[in-house]
């Protein structure tokens, strides 16, 4: 029996053979938006990639992390769990309603069952040991800078090395440093620049003791739906799902190379039935300091892109001091399925935070105290969810301000799926490391709203998702002289004919509020009006496998922006070729596109080194790109690729969109050398 079971589920392991393809393919599952580039799904995924998950001891949060399971089979699988016991085998997973084979296919590589009988040789295991890898990207300067940049300090190259060790899964410690384009080497304590321009480095500890997880160095936190503590990552809230299992991944190593995780002390304990979190963190942030009209200094806006490449970008680099200090109470009930819980942070900068919110008025931060409650709970195949917080700064300018998330998800059966939030936040709510949902609003506050999500899964092989984010804004913004409404809705249908072929199609209704330009009316001052700007975008995609070492994936892209009664249009082609054969894989992507203008820009999804995030580049003006991939494998753990990318337009992109990094020169190269190490 086990045999036959065995065998129909090899076969389908074939068709995704790399970390990219399963990532590609779970992205293609979710209901995203192209522009983000769903970072917190992307890194659960690699996390577990490097460190398998132990479905008898997995949570519910972690399973779900993963963006590849739906709520009711999360259900599923925990309800099998409590009916037969612990797994005795990965390929029991057949046997759990809801699950079908693509579902296990795109699970298996991210978690593992300890075996309790001896398989067949030729049958895949998966690998439980520890995993510890060394990485080294170097890429090298193709072109030149634009002419309207600012002068390096260095070389346009780009350097990153990364070291991860894993000792018994009890102890993990990595060290991350980065070289970006433009920056100098060099050892200056001043600028806190030793050799590399940012390291990040950590030290995790598990299951020592009264020591559930304990993090020293740099981490990341995530508790509730992402209103005070997510981990990290913006995303667009048309995924409620995966933002809902994201946010809730408690404490983590940070091994990103941008400014946005916190560097001190995290430590979570196991108090009885209570789950206590407190952390500590001690951060010099990069900021622009200015002085008010009494000669005292003071910062607009905090700056995480951490790069350093000009005297202006240096000038910023740890200019404002920051200190967090904050803890989360939560209780676990059915397997962890449901929580409830409370969030306590408190901010201290050593200089005022100022942001100008409307004429003549202002809202000041230097220390502040922050609460939110938080609950999930599954009941039958209902998921509730919500989080209110509340922001007191310390100081009479800045007044107090809420915040509340609230929503459901619903699996009506295995064929129907329901999604529903609710957010409001207040004028002045601050919360510098809370990312619940991406708004239309630039910072955390001033807006209200609501997401909803249908997902219709007639067949096993079709698919339709349609979704809706209505938003108000509560008062101006510099973006937006008077408060507006606006909506974005999308639909989506996924097909699969025979597991080897996939269309795709896709349109996408925006619907948002903007500036006009501003004019003189009878010679006074100058006046700001809003006008409503509409998009329409159309996709198609087919996926194919042609042979078993060669698939084509073609996209065709379409897209209409209509702005104070002018139209403009833009279109886009795109082909890419995948081949793996032995120990080599190459990936070849060309894309013609032909845009108006910068509004009317098209997003595609470039292929990249192992590890090197997933990348959606957008293309505007008239000119055709290629992207070339190759990895090989000449040991089983080393793994070599190289990467490059040549992009033509003749068109002056300056015209296009106002920017500083438009190209002097015609083309644009851009190439990528990677080499990764495991032992």
């Amino acid at each position: 029996m086990v045999s036959k079971v065995c065998l129909a589920f090899t076969s389908t392991l074939t068709r995704l053979v790399t970390f990219d393809d399963y990532i590609h393919a779970i992205y293609q599952r979710q209901n995203f938006v192209e522009e983000a580039d769903f970072q917190s799904i992307k890194e659960a995924l690699r996390e577990a990639y490097a460190n398998p998950l132990d479905l008898n001891k997995v949570t519910a949060a972690s399973l779900g992390a993963l963006g590849i399971l739906s709520i009711e089979q999360i259900k599923s699988f925990f309800n099998h769990l409590a009916a037969t016991g612990p797994l005795y085998s990965r390929y029991e997973l057949q046997a759990i309603p809801g699950f079908d084979l693509t579902t296990i296919d795109l699970l298996l590589p991210f978690v593992y069952v300890v075996e309790s009988y001896h398989l067949p040789s030729h049958y895949p295991k998966i690998n439980q040991n520890n995993y510890n890898y060394f990485l080294f990207r170097y890429a090298p300067s193709l072109s030149q800078r634009s002419c309207k940049q600012l002068p390096a300090l260095g070389n346009l190259a780009k350097c990153m090395v990364q070291l991860t060790c894993n000792h018994l899964n009890d102890i993990t410690w990595g060290i991350t440093a980065r070289k970006q384009a433009g920056e100098a080497f060099c050892w200056d304590h001043a600028t806190y620049r030793y050799g590399f321009n940012l390291w990040s480095i950590f030290l995790m500890v598990k299951h020592k003791k009264t020591i559930k997880r304990m993090v020293i160095g740099d981490y990341q936190i995530g508790y509730g739906q992402g209103l005070l503590l997510s981990p990290g990552y913006k995303q667009l809230g048309d995924s409620i799902t995966s933002i809902i299992w994201s946010n809730n991944l408690g404490i983590r190593p940070y091994k990103g190379i941008r400014r946005t995780g916190l560097r001190g002390l995290a430590i979570t304990s196991d108090l009885g039935p209570i789950e206590l979190t407190g952390f500590y963190a001690n951060n010099h942030l990069d900021a622009t300091i200015q002085l008010d009209q009494d000669h005292k200094p003071y910062s607009k806006r905090i700056d995480d892109t951490g790069k350093y490449d000009t005297i202006h970008q240096l000038d910023k680099k740890g200019t404002l001091h920051e200190q967090v200090l904050g803890c989360t109470i939560r209780k676990q009930y059915d397997r962890n399925q449901t929580e409830m819980g409370i969030n306590l942070l408190y901010n201290h900068y050593d200089l005022p935070i100022v942001r100008k919110e409307a004429a003549n008025k202002r809202y000041l931060w230097q220390k502040q105290s922050a609460g939110s409650l938080f609950y999930r709970l599954l009941w039958k195949n209902v998921l509730f969810f919500g989080e209110a917080g509340l922001t007191l700064p310390h100081i009479i300018q800045a007044k107090k301000s809420k915040a509340v998330i609230t929503g459901s998800i619903i699996s009506l059966s295995r064929y129907v799926d329901l999604s529903l939030a609710l957010y409001y936040y207040g004028q002045g709510f601050y919360s510098p490391y809370g990312h619940p949902f991406k708004r239309y609003t630039t910072d955390h506050a001033n807006e209200k709203g609501t997401y909803w999500g249908l997902i219709f899964t007639p067949l096993s092989s079709w698919q339709l998702t349609t979704s809706g984010h209505f938003f108000t804004t509560l008062s101006p913004k510099p973006q937006l002289a008077i408060p507006r409404i606006g909506h974005r809705l999308m639909t989506r249908s996924s097909y699969t004919l025979s597991r080897k072929t996939i269309w795709v199609i896709q349109y996408k209704l925006h619907n948002n509020p903007r500036n006009k330009p501003k004019v003189k009316e009878n010679n006074q001052s100058d006046t700001t009006t809003v006008a409503m700007a509409t998009q329409n975008s159309l996709k198609c995609k087919i996926d194919h496998q042609l042979t078993h070492y060669w698939r084509t994936h073609c996209v065709v892209q379409y897209t209409r922006y209509t702005f104070l009664g002018k139209t403009h249009d833009g279109y886009a082609l795109s082909s890419t070729q995948k081949w793996k054969v032995n120990k080599w894989q190459f990936v070849c992507k060309f894309i013609y596109f032909n845009t108006d203008n910068y509004a009317t820009r098209l997003y595609f999804y470039l292929p990249n080194p192992l590890y090197s995030g997933t990348q959606f580049t957008p293309y505007y003006g008239h000119g055709f790109a290629t992207t070339w991939l190759i990895c090989s494998w000449p040991i089983e753990s080393v793994r070599f690729e190289i990467r490059y990318s040549f992009i033509y337009s003749p068109d002056d992109l300056s015209k296009i969109k106002s920017t500083t990094t438009s190209r002097c020169n015609r083309g644009k190269h851009d190439g990528t050398i990677q080499l990764l190490i495991s032992f």
